[in-house]
């Protein structure tokens, strides 16, 4: 039995660098060495380069290791006809490939018809040159090798503010934020788990043109600070394996995380993190960190933490198994009994956002369902939606409007279901992307906001509460806000959990953290109330007295 994510996954030879390294609008910032087989901390000099010197031995902080390093014969034969990868002039050079469509909201008052379905359809995205100005903030990151899956730590603040639903636009500049991610690598044994920091992320905006940079631009985004983005790397090694995806325990440094040899893991990855928080770099083996592992008969991707109920954890394969996790005692205890109602791969996931004891879950078999678990049924789901006639590779839950589920497919359409109605077809139905949906998410704040990503190479944001105006572009519909592209083989997106409308999307070759600007008229008109606000209002009796002093004089 193979799965749609199965396919999905290749070794991407071509992006397989030596180098890690972040770019602010393309522009070299640092360099990491990690060719290199054992541990080793890396010391920060002032020109934020790092100098590599190697023992022998795996570090940790209870003290030094011997670990033996696994032989591997290497074909050089294979590694001589490898086609060569970018080079790095080529990854220097302004994006020019990179594409963007940005359409400004033109309204945002709910359409009459709520329930009204919409279907559109879309061969072939408009070309148009790359403009700074279509981001507030664009920095891409390479790593050694591809990775399929990425997520969000975040800080003891953060976390905090995450628990209090809180969420900000922070137009204080610069951002730093930390995301752990798995390696696809072309040998099995060099696979790594990956926790970066990516620091000093400043407006890119105005880069292309700094003599029109605004007064308040320039004070409150600190955008006349030239300092360039920094990247630190920590990561694990000792993995047997790929990874097909990876998921942190509600932005805490603890991982969960699916491997190609069917093995669900959790890894705590806080000795990394910790050192990451004075930006020292290190590599730890497998051996040296907290974890555990549950075997499965087959591999899957379908994977997710609870955000109400602390530790508890889901995952699916794709014979169609899903299982249940939870933390007992700090240590986590897998369910013995399966769920099995699909007919096909189970390949995604998803926690209620309201009731601790329902789950979402898609599958090869064109199908929506959801679970109670509380009905103890566990060859039944309480509500089944045929959504696609094809694979149904990705879900999202609304956090906002629980009711609200978007479902995404191989044939590259998306959905929006109300499943107060799940008999009803779906309320929304978007046929934009011309190959398979890859990713799916729903803004964590918003009711109306989604981002999608594709096998096309592209990742469009939407906002259904923009009012159809019949006026389209080029058929192009109004609710079509943006479209990132300069990806190549799109894998996952995650807005991250606080910061409004920051997006970290994986692809083949690397990251890309970036922030849309889609709030330039929404901006201008606040400001416009501001200043109305600010007039000052005359009294009828003010203005009386005034008429007779001026006709005394």
């Amino acid at each position: 039995m193979q799965s749609r994510s199965q396919r999905r996954r290749r070794i991407l030879k071509q992006c397989i660098q030596k180098k890690s390294k972040i770019e602010d609008n393309a522009h070299v910032t640092q360099e990491i060495d990690s060719d290199y087989e054992d541990v080793s901390e890396m010391e920060e000099d002032e020109h934020i380069q790092y100098e590599d010197e190697f023992d022998d031995e795996y570090e940790s902080e209870e003290g030094e290791i011997n670990i033996d390093s696994e032989d591997e014969e290497i074909l050089q034969k294979e590694e001589q006809t490898q086609e060569p990868s970018q080079s790095t002039q080529q990854q220097q050079q302004p994006l020019q490939q990179q594409s963007k469509l940005v359409r400004k909201k033109k309204g945002m008052e709910q359409e009459s018809q709520e329930n009204q379905k919409r279907v559109w359809f879309y061969d072939e995205a408009e070309n148009l040159d790359f403009d700074n100005r279509a981001y507030n903030m664009l920095h891409r990151v390479t790593t050694e090798w591809p990775c399929l899956s990425c997520d969000f730590v975040l800080t003891e603040e953060e976390q905090q503010q995450y628990r209090n639903k809180e969420y900000h636009k922070m137009n204080k500049y610069p951002y730093t934020v930390y995301l752990a991610a798995g390696t696809q690598a072309a040998q099995p044994t060099k696979n790594q788990i990956y926790l970066l920091k990516l620091s000093k992320m400043h407006k890119t905006k105005y880069d292309d043109d700094e003599a029109s940079l605004s007064e308040d631009d320039s004070e409150d985004d600190n955008l006349s600070n030239d300092e360039e983005g920094q990247v630190h790397l920590s990561s694990v090694a000792g993995l047997k394996c790929g990874v097909n995806r990876i998921k942190t325990m509600n932005g805490q440094a603890i991982a969960a995380y699916w491997n190609e040899n069917g093995d669900v893991s959790i890894l705590d990855l806080n000795p990394l993190y910790k050192k990451l928080l004075t930006n020292q770099q290190s590599q730890f083996n497998l051996s040296q960190l907290h974890h555990k592992v549950f075997k499965n008969q087959h591999e899957g991707f379908a994977l997710d933490w609870s955000r109400l109920k602390l530790g508890d954890l889901i995952s699916g394969s794709v014979d169609g198994k899903i299982y249940l996790y939870q933390l007992n005692n700090n240590d986590w205890i897998r369910e013995n009994k399966a769920y099995e109602y699909h007919k096909g791969s189970v390949e995604d996931l998803q926690f209620s956002p309201i009731e601790s004891f329902v789950f979402a879950s898609c599958s090869t078999d064109g199908s929506l369902c959801i679970v109670d678990t509380r009905e103890g049924k566990h060859k039944q789901a309480q509500i089944l939606v045929k959504a696609h006639n094809c694979d149904v590779n990705v879900i999202s839950w609304n956090q906002v409007s629980a009711t609200l589920v978007a479902t995404g497919a191989d044939d590259g359409c998306f959905k929006i279901w109300d499943l107060k109605y799940p008999k009803n077809d779906a309320i929304s139905e978007i046929q934009f992307h011309n190959k398979a949906i890859t990713s799916i998410q729903f803004q964590p704040n918003s009711d109306s906001s989604i981002a999608v990503s594709s096998e096309d190479h592209k990742l469009s944001i939407w906002d259904f509460a923009v009012e159809n105006e019949n006026n389209n572009v080029d058929d192009i519909p109004d609710q079509l806000m943006f479209v990132h592209q300069g990806q190549k083989d799109l894998k996952e997106l995650k807005y991250h959990p606080i910061y409004y409308e920051m997006i970290v999307s994986t692809s083949a070759n690397g990251f890309n953290v970036f922030k849309p600007t889609l709030d330039e008229e929404e901006k201008k008109s606040e400001q416009s109330e501001e200043d109305q606000a600010q007039i000052p209002v005359i009294k009828e009796e003010d203005l009386n007295k005034y008429f007779q002093q001026m006709s005394i004089q």
